[in-house]
């Protein structure tokens, strides 16, 4: 008979065993993730990519890749740490600090712009028309790209946006509320809005209430392009010159040349973070240490106007992997991709810094189809 001294030493040993056998696995799983991610990678960036790639899951990063130069002229190596205009990615965080106005009672989802905003010239539209792009407000680069409204000598801030619309008082695109259309305007005018009611800058209240609580310690709002001179390891922006065969810093591209006025817009874009900061991000969105679990429902949630995106983030609904939480971003010299999957715990983050034309087309496909 074995005693019950031993009996327990052969159960512990064998759940000990059966532990390390699934840990085996689970590591050997995530070298072949590991291993067909960077053969991906790889491929693409033989067509061109330059920029970073994170995959993570249940909260464990499966995969980093750093594929080209952070600087082109110099050919310094991107790193983890690397930090890239997030474009259009921005726009989750400046509708994270609205609602947290709104869990603080300073403001509602309901309340209307021109109650804040004393020169906001349209009555009649809500912070959750912003949210939603559902305001019908006119594109604000377009006005500031007509010589007529801007010394393009200037760089335009988000000031200079509400003032802009209060002096033209152009007509809406349509009745607020009836109609989703995708819209810079009104995440500039959510940016006016969170600095009007904390008080403080977009930059300092985005910097004390997101990145130092989330650990974004590598994470910055640039308001003027001549300031990503002064932070380091930023990634600088590229576009591919047709006729040198070269790539070109940005400031140099003609195509490009309304980031000399239009760089101090923030709100919509402006954001800059490395993939290792994005991936705090999401654990902090998870596991709500910004805003309640209501509210974060309320964010990716969808109505019957927009019927694909919250607040601040596309939503889509999966039938391999349930729901997509994801953006994506284009500015001059970038391109970004954001894609959480709350129901499996997994994210994906594509950031390029020479505009690479598949980011979010075909790679992003091919990344998704790979972990899936």
């Amino acid at each position: 008979m074995i005693s019950t001294k031993k009996h327990h030493f052969i159960l512990e040993y064998r759940t000990l065993g059966i532990l390390l056998m699934a840990i085996l696995i689970i590591l050997k799983s995530h070298g072949q993730n590991s291993e067909s991610i960077d053969s991906l990678v790889r491929e693409y960036a033989s067509r061109g990519f330059n920029g970073n790639i994170l995959y993570s899951k249940n909260d464990s990063i499966i995969y980093t890749g750093n594929y080209g130069y952070s600087n082109f002229s110099s050919q310094k190596p991107l790193d983890n740490s690397t930090v890239f205009e997030l474009a259009s990615c921005s726009k989750q965080f400046t509708a994270l600090g609205i609602v947290q106005l709104v869990e603080k009672n300073l403001i509602g989802y309901d309340t209307y712009v021109d109650k804040i905003l004393s020169n906001f010239p349209y009555y009649n539209i809500t912070i959750a028309n912003l949210l939603r792009h559902q305001s019908g407000l006119p594109d604000y680069q377009k006005i500031l790209y007509d010589r007529k409204h801007w010394n393009r000598k200037n760089v335009a801030t988000n000031s200079d946006v509400i003032s802009l619309l209060g002096k033209l008082k152009l007509d809406l695109r349509f009745q607020p509320g009836t109609k989703y259309e995708y819209n810079n305007t009104g995440y500039a005018v959510l940016a006016s809005i969170i600095e009007n009611v904390s008080g403080q800058s977009y930059k300092s209240y985005i910097t004390e209430n997101i990145f130092k609580p989330s650990g974004m310690s590598s994470s910055r709002v640039f308001d003027d392009f001549d300031q990503t001179e002064l932070f380091q390891n930023v990634a600088r922006g590229y576009t591919y010159n047709q006729q040198t065969g070269k790539y070109q810093e940005i400031e140099n591209d003609k195509n490009h040349k309304h980031i000399h006025w239009m760089n101090g817009v923030v709100g919509d874009r402006g954001i800059y973070s490395s993939i290792l900061d994005l991936e705090k991000w999401k654990k902090a969105i998870k596991y709500n240490l910004l805003i309640k679990d209501g509210s974060k429902e309320i964010m990716m949630s969808v109505d019957e106007i927009s019927t694909k995106y919250g607040y601040g983030w596309a939503i889509y609904n999966s039938s391999g992997k349930g729901r997509w939480v994801y953006h994506n971003g284009s500015w001059s010299g970038y391109k970004t991709m954001m894609l959480y999957l709350p129901d499996s715990n997994e994210f994906l983050v594509i950031l390029s810094n020479n505009r690479f034309e598949a980011t979010y087309k075909k790679f992003e496909e091919d990344f998704y189809k790979l972990i899936q």
